[in-house]
């Protein structure tokens, strides 16, 4: 298992550099290279820490991951972390 703040950035890195608002899960994990559970479980618990919104399969079509997530865009909480010390 790779340690979460790792992952977390590598999750946030991807979405960054794919330059699109809300880019699909299969997008983020080509350049996370994550286990399709883990990048799910890990884009959720973002999500209630407030650094990504996140689309489920039922409002955008395409490849999902396991837990229903389709797609995730960084919020401006995301934005700042990556950009800041915490990392």
């Amino acid at each position: 298992m790779i340690r979460t703040d790792t992952a977390d950035f590598k999750i946030l890195r991807a979405i960054e550099d794919l330059k699109v608002p809300y880019p699909k899960g299969d997008k983020i994990n080509s350049l996370a290279k994550l286990d399709p559970e883990e990048l799910g479980a890990r884009l959720g618990v973002l999500e209630m820490e407030g650094y990504v919104m996140t689309q489920s399969q039922t409002e955008i079509e395409g490849s999902g991951l396991p837990n229903g997530i389709s797609a995730a865009g960084l919020t401006n909480q995301g934005k700042r972390a990556l950009a800041g010390p915490r990392w």
